[in-house]
């Protein structure tokens, strides 16, 4: 073995340089950085070959003076802090002074920076200064970055192509533009304009720049703060199930990667297939969070994680989700319902279906005009709002309420009439082993005979099943795997194999109640395995569609 000795200082230089500088990208998300710290109002970029051959920005910032642009190169070099301390009061982007000395060292390197009392125009190639000489430039700061990596053939060797380069680059231009709308960001290739964002005085305006009508207009804004905490951006309504490509997270405006917050997002809208849209910032005191953890600065961590979190959650549910639900139909104490209907708060969307009276309601059927709902191949229910039509999946509308009534232990069981018994297969015993305490819970009780037989004497009170969707049951239990001690999955099945089937002819009255009941729900959009249940189109939508 050899002998361990000191890294040579050049060594340890482009070590050093590839943690901070991954790829052409890495180059453009630094000096973007930079500009912005240095209140640019304009930041220009300029590609060629993907940022393989050359990356140029140019700001109108404070830029620098001859002393401090020749110290700038250098590494640990930097004007945001001088002491320990200072990091728990970083309100910048960069501070690690690592940047410039890093893309200088494995890169062909020119700074030229005026502060507006003089300019300086300085050369390093691979590190080592090659020229500093006068510049007569406006204020501000112009880098230009060619070569990457001519220096470290290994990295360089695994760049891909300039497509793939230039993608990733846009995107970082976008992650600082969506957040810094005061600030004009350009991006071009070839003399062509790949982004064009001029300044604005809103996020919103931004928003609107980046995102397509269909996105801009199924967004909710929040803005709400509680104690030093404080959260502003843009989240889609839950009844959203378009593709998009708007999942932004930043914390005091600085793009992160931070993958519980992400989740808790996610788990808030419970998991639907098509994932929400959102542009998030989370401001909090410098103090409460860890921006020093990667010198790509991209990762944070909140020095009291769980209550960020949770405060989050809360916010989703009780300023997105209400936004949408709120009450919108009159409640009455003295309506008669028919035999299996449950009186229950009526509730709606915002854009609620058009109202009727108590007397209508308590109308009997024969006397009631189906112009509230009606039951397309008994498997959806239409209903016309004020400003367009909406249609419900009556399955999954009803698995939602419930999934909720018997996870939060309000639905009780009823009795049967005829007990079922099954036999169950081996295979199916063994689930109903490993889940009768949990059955028990949620509304399931039966009775043991002889090995493999039971009967089932209560169901939960909302549940339309019949034999054949009783022993599914039990194989659906089965198929959970190493999952099937968990509560909450347990619960998925029952409230699946329990709900209203596709094909199940229901009266404008069971129309009415299902869907009052699905939207005093906690979540009436997406149904508990992730699937929507609502799909909403405007009455714009459906003009486009007729070309009026």
């Amino acid at each position: 073995m050899a002998g361990i000795e000191i890294l040579h200082s050049e060594v340890r230089n482009k070590i050093a340089a590839g943690e901070v500088i991954a790829r052409p990208h890495s180059v453009v998300k630094e000096l973007v950085e930079n500009s912005i710290d240095a209140r640019a109002r304009r930041i220009d970029i300029v590609l060629d070959d993907g940022g393989k051959q050359d990356i140029l920005v140019n700001d109108d910032g404070c830029g620098m003076s001859r002393a401090d642009a020749i110290l700038a190169i250098e590494r640990y070099a930097t004007s945001k802090l001088k002491t320990v301390a200072d990091i728990e009061h970083i309100t910048t982007y960069g501070f690690r002074g690592e940047a410039l000395a890093s893309i200088a060292q494995i890169s062909q390197f020119e700074l030229e920076t005026s502060d507006h009392t003089g300019g300086t125009k300085i050369v390093v190639i691979g590190g080592e200064f090659k020229d500093i000489i006068d510049s007569h430039r406006p204020q501000g700061t112009r880098v230009k970055v060619s070569n990457i990596f001519f220096n470290l053939p290994a990295r360089l060797k695994f760049l891909k192509s300039s497509q793939w380069e230039k993608r990733l680059i846009s995107d970082v231009v976008k992650n600082y533009a969506l957040i810094n709308p005061s600030i004009y960001f350009g991006l071009e290739e070839s003399d062509r304009k790949l982004l064009d964002f001029i300044a604005t005085d809103s996020l919103e305006k931004r928003v609107k720049m980046f995102f397509p009508n269909r996105v801009v207009e199924a967004l909710v804004h929040l803005d709400i703060k509680v104690g030093a905490i404080r959260f502003t951006g843009f989240l889609t309504r839950p009844d959203f199930f378009d593709r998009h490509h708007m999942n932004y997270l930043y914390v005091n405006a600085r793009p992160v990667r931070y993958a519980r917050l992400y989740r808790t997002i996610v788990n808030a809208y419970q998991n639907p297939k098509n994932l929400p849209g959102f542009l998030l910032n989370i401001e909090v005191a410098p103090s409460m969070v860890d921006v020093n953890i990667h010198p790509t600065k991209q990762e944070v961590r909140f020095k009291d994680e769980r209550y960020v979190l949770d405060l989050l959650n809360q916010a989703i549910k009780t300023k997105v989700f209400t936004k949408v639900v709120q009450a919108g139909f009159r409640t009455s104490t003295s309506v008669s319902t028919t035999p299996g209907e449950m009186m229950v708060d009526r509730k709606f969307v915002q854009e609620t279906v058009l109202p009727y009276s108590p007397e209508r309601f308590a109308e009997p059927l024969s006397a009631q005009g189906s112009n509230e709902f009606w039951q397309l191949h008994d498997t959806y229910i239409l209903s016309q709002t004020k400003s367009g039509l909406i249609i419900v999946d009556q399955h999954v509308a009803h698995e939602r309420v419930i999934y909720e009534s018997i996870t939060k232990g309000k639905g009780g069981s009823q009795r049967l009439l005829f007990p079922i018994t099954l036999e169950l297969m081996p295979e199916e015993y063994r689930a109903y082993k490993k889940t009768k305490l949990l059955l028990k819970e949620l509304g399931i009780e039966f009775k043991e005979f002889s090995a493999h037989t039971i009967v089932i004497d209560s169901l939960p009170t909302d549940a339309r099943v019949n034999r054949e969707d009783v022993v599914d049951l039990f194989k659906e239990l089965d198929a959970l795997g190493n999952l099937i001690e968990q509560r909450n999955e347990v619960a998925k099945v029952v409230a699946c194999k329990s709900a209203i089937k596709a094909g199940q002819s229901l009266s404008v009255s069971e129309m009415r109640s299902l869907i009052d009941r699905l939207f005093a729900c906690e979540n009436p959009y997406t149904c508990p395995h992730g699937r929507p249940i609502v799909i909403r189109f405007s009455l714009d939508e459906l003009a486009t569609r007729f070309g009026r």
